[in-house]
């Protein structure tokens, strides 16, 4: 029949509305016109059965590195769709992708593990998009702080300058716990600022380790590589100038009263030079010279002696 592509109407329902100033010839159109629906009342269209479109959901994810451009990072417009392979996709901090070793990088990021000074282990931290931006807000906040230091820490009376606890202390270990989270970046820029800023050596000595233990994935036996990388070599010879210099003036203006407390910074000098490449030699000469010094009496000398050969004071 010349009607075959149309369906049946349904008399049990009110009829179809009024076609208005539409004008249907007798003859029956060509097959391609029934597709432009917008000349037909829905009632006389033949429906289609349409392929079903193929899944996105076993696609792998994009991998997004975003260690020197995590500043610029926005949010995406709502057209755009992010397919992930977890059902509630978020935003991964940069530790896996931003780390740097001298080993051999392990097949999964689950192995990655980071020790903040003072702070607890991050582990596989995420970060929405919100929480990734007061990170970074907290971090240049920090770096401003930082800045401001290298002005004036220099002006700082030697009793300070050298202490184990300075002022300054805790607030610039935190901030190295929050450049560890936002990656080797951050962590590299960090490094950088604080080579100008800090200059008790107990302080150098904390973040130089820290900085390393993380960079060597949490690994002993990398962490002494680490301190010779790029990122840490300035951050840990700076520790090593200090403490020669911290010695220096402890034994110029030292007191019987001080003699335990100068004995503990020699072995925790010795600690930090038996990490360097010729530290031990480095060490030595330092012993030499404090030696030679009108300061150093017998008792002293005795007591630092005594003190290296069994680890303590």
């Amino acid at each position: 029949t010349p009607y075959n592509y149309m369906q049946q109407v349904s008399t049990s329902g009110p009829p179809p509305g009024s076609f208005g100033h539409h004008h249907f010839p007798h003859n029956p159109a060509p097959h391609h016109s029934l597709h432009n629906h917008s000349l037909h009342h829905p009632a006389y269209v033949t429906s289609f059965t349409y392929p079903a479109q193929t899944s996105f959901t076993n696609l792998a994810p994009s991998i997004y590195h975003t260690g020197a451009a995590a500043a610029h990072l926005r949010s995406l417009p709502p057209s755009v769709q992010v397919f992930s392979s977890h059902p509630n996709p978020v935003m991964h901090a940069m530790l896996p992708v931003e780390v740097l070793t001298s080993s051999t990088p392990t097949t999964s990021p689950a192995h990655v593990q980071t020790s903040v000074a003072a702070i607890p282990i991050v582990q596989h931290s995420t970060y929405n998009q919100m929480q990734l931006n007061y990170l970074m807000a907290t971090f240049r906040t920090g770096m401003l702080a930082m800045e401001t230091l290298s002005r004036k820490v220099h002006d700082d009376r030697p009793q300070t300058k050298y202490a184990r606890n300075p002022p300054y202390g805790e607030d610039v270990r935190w901030l190295l716990g929050v450049a560890i989270q936002l990656g080797t970046t951050f962590l590299q820029q960090f490094c950088a600022s604080a080579v100008n800023a800090v200059v008790s050596p107990f302080v150098l000595y904390d973040l130089a380790m820290e900085a390393a233990r993380f960079l060597a994935r949490n690994n002993p036996t990398h962490v002494p590589t680490q301190l010779r990388s790029n990122i840490l070599n300035s951050l840990f010879q700076k520790c090593l100038q200090m403490f020669i210099q911290c010695a220096h003036q402890r034994i110029h203006h030292i007191s019987n009263a001080d003699y335990d407390d100068f004995v503990s910074i020699v072995c925790n000098a010795r600690n930090a030079f038996y990490l360097a490449p010729g530290g031990i030699v480095q060490f030595n000469e330092l012993l030499q010279s404090l030696k030679r010094s009108k300061s150093c009496r017998k008792e002293l000398w005795q007591r630092i002696v005594n003190g290296l050969a069994s680890g303590s004071i």
